[in-house]
């Protein structure tokens, strides 16, 4: 079903050779045979009516005939037409003139018919239209200029005679083909869908394949698992190799096991690459499993997000698929048992809000949070009041940016050091540019204990507790990012995060209930990875713990006052760390790493 290159074009001003001319003119002279015989007959009846005015015309027209004697000899017998329409014209020119000297004409019989048919010969060549068949040809292989399969018509197809071999391109199955009454010089490499009605040969070639993989596993006792997998990419990445490059010469590995069946003298040597051989064979197979199972996940992620944030998934290291008991969401759902009002009680009446007008910020005592260009200048624990939907401003003021969402792009990675899945972001950002909420399902105090043993028994956990306003050390709310969540859900702990979060009261003023805001404390670089401290957060006394909101400060030249000191604490990620004496190892990679997370 191949299709031929195109031979050179037709010769569009080559001049017709002789042999053409000659076949011409005896078209041309026999097809004009039958006017003349008729304008002859016309002539003889107009001749005796008019026989007086003959002998008068007989000398002008013998002069007129000699000059067209001539000029037939002299001139080319094909001439073509620039036109159509000046072609018709002079047609009817012609034909005029002819009639009238047929009328006019009064000489012997003879000399007459001779002279009629070659005049009209002369002038019959020149309104015939010669038409050209353009036959254009393609080579029934490849385009060999670029290297690229051509396409096929639809009738133009051609038998199998065999299957030769196989390989892998771009994550498609290619077919070596040798085309029945072609040379193997003509054999091409096919994809499944280029071969058509031979579904048989297809199933008998791979049967032969698996028959022959599978006595292998039987004489040397191989059968991997999927721990044996997971130890053999440990081993490629250890060498430096990804997911990515790994990939089967499949006629070089089937031609080793043949050798290998038939040997029966050092076989040691090809076992190992037959063994390698399999276990990428099976890591292909898992990974298309994997590429599409991811991409679902993003595009599910996506169409909730609607691109904000842009999403993509990525995974070169494992064969971890997209987590099955996970569901992407935009903004707080609330658990069972809790109610998140939305609509604020009061709202500022200034049009245009700054660091002069009364706004929401000033109704609490404090001061614009946000620089003119949208970013964070106040320092963690300072409570940020955003205007809400009883305001007068427009979407365009300063003090609504958390509400707007983010234009973030972001890549969801496997990471390569055990931490499991990561974010990174695929853009610069700059510092104090607001990056995402944490959201998740808003959760009772009671029904986050509950879930908190549960996530210790499994050895991790998600719970982020709203204690912002707590008193008497109860935390009325939790935010639970295990099941329900977005992007956040992700994002690993370092003890030198590029990340800082703030609490954000919007539409619901409940001092119990804010929104968690993830801000840059520094310029983040394109792929670089997202990261907060899970541990530091500004205390309820004032006190800083550990690290994190010292450099913060620093970063941004501001103070923290102590009405707005809080605390948000992540609970603990395993059962060990609720222990005096045990200590989760931290991963972070951070030159001030504390060793232990928690």
């Amino acid at each position: 079903f191949s299709t031929r290159e195109k031979r050179p074009a037709s010769p569009g001003n080559i001049e017709p050779s002789a042999k053409q001319v000659k076949y011409e003119q005896q078209f041309n002279s026999s097809a004009t045979d039958n006017s003349a015989d008729c304008k002859a007959d016309k002539c003889s009846s107009s001749s005796n009516e008019n026989s007086e005015e003959a002998k008068c015309l007989y000398s002008n027209n013998a002069l007129f005939t000699q000059d067209i004697e001539e000029q037939i000899v002299n001139e080319n017998y094909v001439k073509r037409s620039s036109r159509c329409s000046e072609s018709e014209d002079q047609t009817g020119v012609d034909n005029t003139r002819l009639n009238k000297l047929s009328n006019n004409n009064n000489v012997s019989a003879n000399d007459n018919d001779s002279d009629t048919k070659n005049i009209q010969i002369k002038y019959n060549l020149e309104n015939i239209k010669l038409k050209e068949l353009k036959v254009i040809l393609k080579d029934m292989k490849y385009d060999k200029n670029n290297g690229i399969k051509v396409s096929h018509p639809r009738n133009d197809l051609w038998e199998v005679e065999e299957i030769l071999g196989k390989k892998e391109l771009d994550d498609q199955s290619l077919y070596l083909i040798k085309w029945k009454n072609w040379d193997s010089d003509y054999n091409t490499w096919e994809p499944v869908s280029n071969l058509v009605n031979c579904p048989e040969m297809l199933e008998d070639f791979e049967a032969n394949r698996l028959k022959l993989l599978n006595r292998f596993q039987r004489v040397v006792n191989f059968h991997p698992n999927k721990q044996d997998i997971e130890q053999f990419i440990k081993k490629l990445i250890y060498k430096g190799k990804t997911l990515q490059s790994i990939t089967v010469q499949h006629d070089v590995f089937y031609r080793a096991i043949k050798n290998f069946m038939k040997s029966k003298r050092n076989r040691s040597s090809k076992t190992e690459f037959i063994k390698d051989g399999i276990f990428c064979m099976l890591i292909g197979d898992l990974r298309k499993k994997q590429l599409a199972s991811l991409s679902l996940w993003e595009n599910e992620m996506n169409s909730v997000s609607n691109g904000r944030p842009l999403i993509k998934v990525e995974n070169v290291i494992d064969l971890e698929e997209a987590p099955p008991d996970f569901y992407y969401i935009d903004d707080y759902l609330p658990g069972l048992g809790v109610i998140i009002p939305n609509d604020p009680p009061i709202g500022c009446e200034c049009h245009t809000c700054n660091s002069k007008t009364t706004c929401c910020f000033g109704q609490y005592g404090g001061y614009c949070p946000y620089t003119s260009t949208y970013k964070i200048r106040v320092p963690p624990g300072t409570p940020i009041y955003e205007c809400n939907k009883r305001c007068k401003c427009d979407m365009n003021c300063i003090n609504r940016v958390v509400q707007r969402g983010t234009k973030m792009k972001f890549c969801i990675f496997r990471t390569a050091n055990g931490r499991g899945w990561g974010v990174k972001t695929l853009q610069s950002i700059r510092k104090g540019s607001f990056v995402t909420q944490y959201v998740g399902e808003v959760i009772t105090s009671e029904e986050a204990e509950k879930r908190g043993k549960e996530y210790d028994a499994a050895g991790r956990t998600y719970l982020f507790d709203l204690d912002y306003n707590e008193t008497e050390d109860q935390c009325p709310y939790t935010v639970d990012a295990a099941v329900y969540g977005n992007v956040s859900h992700f994002i690993n702990h370092s003890c030198d995060p590029n990340l800082a979060v703030y609490a954000v009261w919007i539409d619901c003023l409940d001092p119990n209930l804010p929104k968690l805001a993830l801000f840059a404390t520094r310029d983040i670089k394109m792929n670089e990875e997202i990261t907060f401290d899970y541990t530091c957060q500004t205390s309820r006394n004032g006190e800083t713990s550990i690290r994190q909101d010292a450099s913060v400060k620093n970063d941004l030249n501001t103070s923290i006052t102590k009405e707005f000191q809080e605390e948000f604490q992540i609970r603990p990620e395993t059962p060990e760390s609720d222990t005096s004496n045990s200590k989760i190892l931290c991963k972070c990679g951070a030159r001030s790493c504390r060793q232990y997370l928690f």
